[in-house]
């Protein structure tokens, strides 16, 4: 395990930095988006032992619906079987090692392309070719090594620890459930999937999604015009955080096209929004209309692939005029994403520099900020007593804001944003 003091005394100097109070902390260290031996430890710490997003109940209908992929390189395959059961199984022919699944679709047994061993979709060997040939090998009980998967909110979640908690534990540890159940997720279904790789570490996706200090520069043509962000009240829990803000939806102009989930009617108007953190790679974004996940994807240290989904509730999809409006969501959250995407690239770049000096954490970076320590807390070692201090300076910054502006606005904010100058 990586150890505090064997790490180089900059870093260790800069790690100490990152646990101080929002106002005095830096920024993390460039060596922990870039160092294959922290994205190994990470891989070990965090994706071995985390609750990880892997689609939606709806993206498995039927029997013999599968996807195969990987992370950090551990290839997995979800499946429904004949018997409807939703599983998860370790993606490996128990022969050679060869993944026996690909891509994705619907099949009633995967076949090893390398020596022809064949699986049913309940992942238990059917046959080997010159099986009777072999001595001291259980092929009546051999199978594909199967991965802990539960559900949550129509989201499929899958653990490669058989000793983690619960999935509903988990999250409960940071009020998820709680947060986000008035959005009924699993009363919508998919509307639009947009995937993509881009050239960052896994880190910077969950990070930038929280970071309301880019809004108003980078998104200032799309949703960051109708977004405010003075006195953004960032609610820390656990180990993870939730807000309610104000912004009109992700669509041009911020123009509401089908009207509020039938659930939120007479309950949130059309600048209603929310968003919370799914630990360690999902960030679920709600408006009046719809919800839009973002899930990322390690693929390598400096390589990711992230999955924006958009869900609308079911009596949507008979809405006249769908598929037009719907494109236009689709096409939308496409453009926000290619705003991003050279930005990651460039942060993945700067940090990776020798000149890199990690800079200032700043209010409107208080939940990077506990995230940044969450790392640090799976990586190195748990720090209770600093957790306790970014919450309870977290509630006191809600209080003041709630004082500023008893209605979450804008402030001016935005209208002056980037104008000023440092002294």
């Amino acid at each position: 395990m990586l150890r505090f003091e064997d790490l180089e005394p900059a870093t260790q100097r800069a790690i100490e930095q990152t646990r101080n109070a929002l106002n005095e902390a830096r920024h993390l260290p460039g060596i922990f988006y870039t160092s294959q031996e922290i994205f190994q430890l990470e891989m070990q710490n965090i994706f071995m032992r985390e609750w990880l997003c892997v689609g939606r109940v709806e993206e498995y209908a039927n029997a013999g619906d599968y996807r195969a992929m990987r992370i950090a390189g551990e290839p997995i395959v979800v499946c429904r079987s004949q018997d409807e059961s939703l599983s998860a199984f370790r993606n490996i022919c128990q022969h050679r090692g060869v993944e026996v699944a690909v891509g994705q679709g619907n099949a009633k047994r995967f076949t090893c392309r390398y020596h022809g061993w064949t699986y049913g979709n309940d992942g238990r060997l059917f046959g080997a070719p010159h099986k009777d040939e072999v001595v001291g090998f259980d092929f009546k009980n051999c199978r594909l090594p199967l991965l802990k998967l539960e559900s949550w909110g129509g989201y499929v979640f899958v653990n490669f620890d058989p000793r983690s908690r619960p999935l509903t534990e988990c999250l409960d540890d940071d009020g998820v459930r709680e947060f986000a159940s008035f959005l009924q997720p699993e009363n919508t279904k998919i509307s639009d999937k947009f995937e993509f790789e881009v050239a960052c570490n896994w880190k910077f996706i969950p990070e930038n999604l929280m970071d309301m200090y880019h809004v108003g520069v980078i998104h200032k043509t799309s949703f960051g015009a109708h977004f405010p962000v003075e006195d953004f009240r960032y609610n820390l829990t656990g180990k993870g955080y939730n807000a309610f803000y104000e912004a009109l939806t992700m669509a041009p102009n911020g123009d509401t096209l089908f009207g509020p989930m039938p659930w939120l009617e007479d309950k949130v108007g059309d600048k209603f929004a929310c968003t919370t953190w799914i630990r360690p790679t999902m960030n679920l974004f709600g408006r009046h209309d719809l919800i839009q996940p973002w899930v990322a994807t390690p693929l390598s240290v400096d390589r990711t692939r992230v999955t924006i989904y958009t869900q609308l509730p079911n009596s949507f999809f008979d809405m006249p005029n769908f598929e037009e409006k719907n494109q236009l969501y689709a096409d939308f959250i496409k453009l926000v994403a290619t705003e991003d995407e050279s930005m990651l690239e460039s942060l993945q770049n700067g940090v990776g520099s020798s000149g890199f000096t990690p800079g200032p954490t700043v209010k409107l970076e208080r939940a990077i900020h506990h995230l940044l320590n969450y790392y640090l807390d799976k990586l190195l070692t748990e720090d209770d007593q600093a957790r306790d201090q970014r919450l309870s300076d977290g509630a006191s910054a809600i209080l003041d804001a709630a004082r500023k502006h008893p209605e979450p606005v804008d402030g001016g904010y935005t209208k002056s944003f980037g104008t000023a100058r440092a002294d």
